[in-house]
């Protein structure tokens, strides 16, 4: 029986895990490289560098100058499990290497690395003699230094006699300084005539050793023993952000002086009491650790308090993400079909240097400006890439799921940063209650809610009730007038039974939001009641939402009655200002500034005798056409022609009404039919 039990939880617990989905995710690249390797050329032990992502099962490519590498006895790649070999490395070989990693779903990228020839040249052959002064300063050069790469694993050892084997110890009086040379800071009997020196270069990379050209010194003598510090050498450094810089002052004198260093803010640095700086060489090299920005500046280093120069500090860097960007950079995102997604890459240079080039985009290793405004918006800073109206992959079609890389560079180098986008299915609510339920004392509501997502994710449910108040309150265990039940998918509300102070606390909004770790969705639900409370106890209503550009809209309705009021006023100054045009015109004043009288031309005319055409009898109703001097009016033109025969317009007033001269024309008709 006990075996029986055992079998059907292993087929259960087999069962689970072959039921289990994963999200369908783009690899993301783990590996850390250098951002260059140097190989020597018939190097006795092949040389691999490894490329690793992660997600799914991964296909892995090398490319040098962007062109795939093929298997060769030279170079092999292991698509599998990422690595490149060198075996017997040509020169051909070297150059610009990039790993990509793929799967059904994206490509990542790795950062581009230099895989570039260690080696080590020879110097000439020669010999030289020099002359040094006992008790002072001897300066002996390095002369004819031949290439060694990489430099940074490059060293200068100086050499006494002919062998190689006896190294010159640096010590309080014996410095080598950034360029090789060597310098004996006061010439005393240990440096004995005629000795042979001869500097050489030691190859980490290569453990090779070049011996230089020799020099023999021929000490002066000298009763000056007491010398006063002199300057002899200060060296400029440059170095990254993080890193370690290495700053030198060498002094001569008799006897050594001692060296005090002081920051850029010209503090005196306190060794005893600091882990930021440690002293090397004696006192003559400054060590400034994990360095930053505000590290950057002119260093002082005083000998005896006497002589002092100054050695600087280039503090520089590649572009970095900028730290002060609030918005996760270049984050792997998973979001739910058909909505956007957002990558940032803000990336910026060392203070006080050039800033960086604008990102360049790319998916999956190629660049997305062709499809610029179809499916990608970029911002005009070229910081923020989106995704437009995300779409998962099918067997038809590439979808938005993929690995996107942002690439930027400055004067010391490049940046390449590197985020998968997984397009999941979307929640999707399949049983929802109605919006709004009416209760009484005796109800018993029950608000069922489902939903569908990816299958990879599991969803939850979380009810929340907004009372009249606008208080929310969370709704997590069963108890009172509450019943969760079916993984919190179904709230039961209880009304029956309840006290009526009871009742009406169920009056409100109730909220359940469906989600898992990338997505929400919400649905509400408005309980409401028609039953009246005692009038000291008002009955709670659904609490109103206030649309988030309510006040928006109010501005706008106010600017535009604003503009409407300024249009009506508008018309009303046209419309007055119309009236006021169309109005009496001031023909008697114009005639008075003439030198004429109206009213007594009017009266000799005779005119003012007529009758108004409203009075009783209509005495003039069979007058005919012909006026009271025997004249015809037979047309408008015969009427018009007694002033002159043609008509001249410049005789009438804009409105139409004639010009005081015609008065000239009137009399004389006046007389001729008299």
């Amino acid at each position: 029986m006990a075996f029986h039990k055992l079998v059907l939880v292993t087929i259960a617990i087999t069962i689970r895990i072959y039921s289990c989905q994963v999200i369908n995710r783009p690899p993301s690249m783990h590996q850390v490289f250098e951002s260059s390797y140097y190989i020597q050329r018939d190097h006795s032990t092949p040389v691999k560098i490894d490329c690793k992502a992660h997600n799914g099962n991964i296909t892995y490519q090398w490319r040098k100058d962007n062109v795939a590498v093929r298997n060769s006895r030279e170079v092999a790649v292991d698509s599998k499990l990422g690595t490149i070999t060198f075996t017997r490395i040509q020169m051909s070989d070297y150059g610009t290497y990039q790993c990509f990693a793929s799967n059904e779903y994206g490509t990542a990228l790795s950062s581009p690395i230099e895989v570039k020839e260690a080696r080590l040249g020879s110097f000439p052959v020669d010999h030289v003699f020099q002359d040094c002064t006992k008790f002072q300063h001897c300066l002996i050069q390095c002369r004819d230094r031949p290439v060694c790469e990489p430099a940074s694993q490059c060293r200068v050892e100086w050499k006494k006699g002919l062998g190689t084997d006896n190294n010159v110890p640096v010590s309080d009086r014996v410095a080598v300084d950034g360029k090789g040379n060597l310098h004996i800071l006061y010439v005393t009997d240990e440096d004995w005539d005629g000795q042979e020196y001869g500097c050489g270069l030691w190859n980490e990379v290569t453990k090779t050793f070049t011996k230089g050209s020799m020099t023999s010194l021929n000490i002066k003598e000298s009763s000056q023993s007491l010398i006063e510090p002199i300057e002899v050498y200060a060296e400029n450094t440059k170095a990254y952000l993080g890193h370690t810089a290495v700053l030198q002052c060498i002094f001569s004198g008799s006897p050594i002086p001692k060296i005090q260093w002081k920051t850029p803010e010209l503090e005196v640095i306190d060794f005893s009491n600091t882990n930021k700086y440690e002293l090397q060489d004696f006192g003559r090299k400054l060590v400034v650790k994990n360095l930053t920005s505000n590290d950057e500046g002119s260093y002082m280093c005083i000998a005896d308090n006497k002589v002092q120069q100054q050695a600087n500090l280039n503090v520089t860097s590649p572009p970095f993400i900028n730290p002060q960007n609030k918005n996760p950079q270049m984050a792997d995102t998973y979001v739910s079909g058909g909505k956007n997604a957002v990558f940032y890459c803000d990336t910026v240079s060392a203070q006080g240097e050039f800033p960086p080039s604008p990102p360049i985009w790319k998916k999956n290793g190629k660049d997305i400006s062709a499809s610029r405004g179809v499916e990608f918006s970029v911002s005009s800073d070229m910081r923020e890439l989106t995704v437009l109206e995300t779409k998962k992959p099918t067997p038809t079609r590439a979808g938005s799921t993929g690995s996107y890389q942002c690439v930027s560079e400055n004067s010391e180098g490049m940046i390449l940063k590197d985020a998968f986008l997984a397009v999941l299915d979307p929640i999707r609510i399949i049983t929802r209650p109605e919006k709004s339920y009416n209760i009484d004392r005796e109800s018993l509501v029950s608000l069922a809610v489902d939903a569908t997502t990816d299958p990879a994710l599991s969803l939850q449910y979380r009810w929340r009730f907004r009372n009249a108040n606008n208080q929310t309150t969370p709704i997590s265990s069963t108890g009172g007038a509450y019943a969760l039940s079916n993984g919190n998918r179904n709230l039961t509300i209880n009304a029956q039974g309840l006290k009526k102070q009871e009742f009406f606390q169920l009056i409100g909004r109730y909220y359940v939001e469906i989600y898992h770790q990338y997505d929400a969705e919400f649905v509400h639900v408005d309980i409401v009641t028609d039953i009246l409370s005692n009038v000291t106890d008002p009955v709670p209503t659904v609490p109103q939402e206030t649309p988030a550009q309510a006040n928006l809209w109010f501005l706008g309705i106010i600017f535009g009655i604003i503009i409407l009021i300024i249009v009506i006023i508008l018309i009303i100054c046209m419309l007055y200002r119309n009236a006021c045009k169309s109005g009496t015109y001031p023909v008697d004043e114009k005639e008075v500034a003439a030198g004429h009288d109206p009213e007594k031309e009017l009266a000799d005319s005779g005119f003012h005798d007529l009758s108004r055409a409203d009075e009783n009898g209509h005495k003039f109703d069979n007058i005919s056409l012909s006026d009271d001097f025997g004249k015809q009016i037979e047309s408008d033109e015969d009427s018009m022609g007694e002033y002159g025969g043609d008509l001249d317009i410049s005789k009438f007033n804009e409105d139409g009404s004639f010009i005081g001269i015609y008065a000239d024309k009137l009399n004389n008709s006046k007389q001729s039919t008299v």
